[in-house]
């Protein structure tokens, strides 16, 4: 039994309790929930509860009770301790508030109750907290009256426009929170600071509020944060919106610029100077902004992780937490090291399960701060094929990338496609800064081919060498004419492969192929589009090519008008030598290790100088979900 004597027990803030049919008695508050159950118990809680109020020691309420009535108290009350419903008071460490002081403030002080002991000293020791709130405007006033209503006895305030009606305002705010709580006392620089490390150090922590985002104020400010090891809390707004957060705590990565390029903003994007933050919806977002740090600094385990920031819409006052992924360009972690048995490397391990790769995929298109913009099925149909689209941020750009439609026979194998399409997307800008992290000069200036795939399978791989194919394959047939020979195709035992050609010959009566070969020797397999010009596909086999072929036909058909074909296409088809090839078609797997390296082997056949990559960077390095392989290309120096 955990309950003692001398402990003089109280029922935390936010218990509910309500009898049920059954006899027994049902208890809530926010740490979780239980049922009490025993004879009479309803009546012994209603009883006992009221005199759980941290006045009287467990001997005081059971002193005179027979020795049941005293065993069922102690056994009750543990229950209750134990399922974190009570606390004990005489273990709070002493304070020194101001009776005035704990009166007014005596909701927050609650609050803490119900997060751990000792509320009082806790709330204390917040009060004491030295913090600057620095900014403009209807933010600044917002932020002022924020910190005072949570407690907080006094702080340093710059208004970095030199409005002086601001400053008037503060000291009213001064008076005001003054008559209530004496303790107050705000001091408020008369000027802005000529150097932001000089003025923040001997503070905690530094709140900027800003009704626009003032790149070179606000990188400095954060700079000298860094430098001093300051916590570093926004309140930003920028168009229609508003933003809180995250958090930057001392020697941490920088998480607010990782956040900030995540929303596509840019140096010097200041939104609209003419439109200026609501009054409430600056209130909304200093609150915000204060009460998470009045959770942290007093010891409150619901606090949003420093990968989170608080998006508010400024016209109807919506807000919610979104999460982000460290940015590339703000924590510089791009790496890639020369691997040189990959196949060894790559040996397929225990993947993930399925259900965790496609939530992480939804964490990528998290709200305004995610990688993808878009990541979902919407209005493409379904049937034949299952659809979904993905389009990427471009790391580069305030404009995102041109959406990507995949297609596969399953909706998770739809979304699974979609989702690593959407990842080597946004890498795709990124391939200069992946070179230049090669040890070799002169690998700086080759071509890189990225692939994207689960953790602990060939599919990153696989995918890296399928995108060089592809891209290989249609400069070539850019600059020279492509005679395939017409193709027929006998017992098909690839289950894909079957499903396509059997969905196409349903909607198209007849389906017309081609086949011929790259100047590697790898497969092509034609098709014929509805706009009677011929569309091809490469693959590592014969299966893979047709199965590639096949898709994209089909994907034509459902989606007529929306999907252009990306391959390259010739308007009429010469028989090779005037012969029909009739095929049978066997079932064959792209990670297949004889595969690939057949693969690696023709490549190098046909003068290519190629190795492969492992990269490592940010958003993904430290998920343990994606693996990122790359194969860089040069071409053999001859003669």
């Amino acid at each position: 039994m955990n309950v003692k004597p001398s402990m003089c027990l109280k029922v935390k803030k936010g218990t509910f309790f309500m009898p049920e049919p059954d006899g027994s008695v049902y208890f809530r508050n926010n740490a979780g929930s239980f049922r009490m159950e025993g004879k009479a118990i309803h009546q012994w809680v209603e009883k006992l509860v009221p005199m759980l109020n941290g006045e009287h020691s467990l001997a005081d309420l059971t002193e005179g009770l027979s020795q049941p009535y005293h065993a069922r108290v102690y056994e009750m009350t543990d229950v209750l301790y134990n399922n974190g419903f009570l606390r004990d008071v005489s273990e709070d460490r002493p304070h020194e508030l101001h009776p005035q002081v704990a009166e007014k403030f005596a909701s927050q002080i609650e609050f803490l109750e119900s997060f751990g002991d000792s509320a009082s000293f806790r709330f204390q020791q917040y009060r004491k907290k030295k913090v600057v709130a620095a900014g403009e405007g209807s933010m600044l006033l917002g932020l002022v009256s924020a910190l005072l209503t949570s407690g907080l006895s006094g702080f340093h305030v710059i208004v970095t426009d030199e409005n002086e009606s601001v400053r008037r305002r503060v000291r009213e705010l001064e008076a005001w929170a003054r008559e209530t709580d004496p303790e107050v006392r705000l001091s408020i620089a008369l000027e802005p600071p000529f150097s932001w490390e000089q003025e923040v150090e001997p503070y905690d922590a530094v709140f900027y509020a800003s009704h626009q985002d003032h790149h070179e104020e606000r990188k400095s400010l954060l700079t000298a944060c860094h430098k001093k090891h300051k916590w570093f809390i926004p309140m930003l707004c920028s168009g229609t919106e508003g933003f809180a957060g995250p958090m930057e705590r001392p020697g941490s990565d920088y998480c607010f610029e990782s956040a900030w390029l995540s929303l596509g903003r840019k140096e010097g994007d200041e939104g609209d100077p003419g439109r200026i933050i609501s009054s409430p919806a600056a209130a909304m977002l200093t609150n915000v902004a204060v009460f998470e740090w009045f959770k942290k600094m007093t010891g409150v385990p619901d606090v949003h992780p420093s990968n989170h920031m608080f998006v508010l819409t400024n016209e109807t006052l919506e807000g919610k937490w979104h999460s982000f992924k460290p940015h590339p360009l703000v924590t510089g972690h791009i790496a890639a090291e020369r691997v040189e048995d990959v196949l060894e490397k790559t040996k397929d391990k225990e993947a993930k399960p399925e259900k965790e790769w496609f939530f992480y995929f939804s964490e990528l298109a998290s709200g305004p701060l995610g990688i993808f913009c878009r990541y979902e099925e919407g209005d493409l149909p379904q049937l034949p094929l299952s659809q979904c689209e993905v389009q990427a941020v471009d790391i580069h750009s305030v404009n995102p990338h041109a959406s990507i439609i995949c297609a596969a026979m399953t909706h998770e194998e739809a979304r699974r496609e979609a989702g690593l399409a959407g990842i080597e997307q946004y890498l795709s800008p990124l391939k200069k800064d992946i070179l230049n992290s090669l040890d070799a000069a002169n690998e700086r200036t080759a071509r890189l081919y990225l692939g994207a795939g689960e953790a602990g399978t060939r599919t990153a791989f696989s995918r890296a060498l399928t995108n060089l194919l592809e891209e290989h394959w249609k400069l070539q047939v850019s600059e020279t004419e492509m005679t395939p020979a017409k193709l027929e195709l006998n017992r098909i035992e690839d289950e894909q492969c079957r499903f396509y050609y059997q969905a196409l010959q349903t909607l198209k009566k007849t389906v017309e192929l081609g086949i011929g070969e790259d100047a590697y020797g790898f497969p092509v397999v034609w098709t014929k589009a509805r706009n009677q010009k011929w569309h091809g596909s490469i693959g590592f086999t014969r299966t893979l090519a047709l199965r590639e072929a096949l898709r994209r036909a089909l994907m034509e058909e459902q989606n007529p008008g929306r999907t252009a074909a990306s391959d390259a296409c010739f308007a009429s088809m010469k028989n090779k030598n005037g012969g029909v090839h009739s095929l049978d078609i066997p079932f064959c797997e792209s990670g297949d290790p004889e595969v690939l390296m057949s693969v690696i082997q023709r490549l190098k056949r046909s003068h290519q100088d190629l190795f492969f990559t492992k990269v490592s960077m940010d958003p993904f390095k430290d998920d343990g979900i994606i693996d990122l392989f790359g194969v860089v290309v040069r071409e053999e120096e001859t003669g």
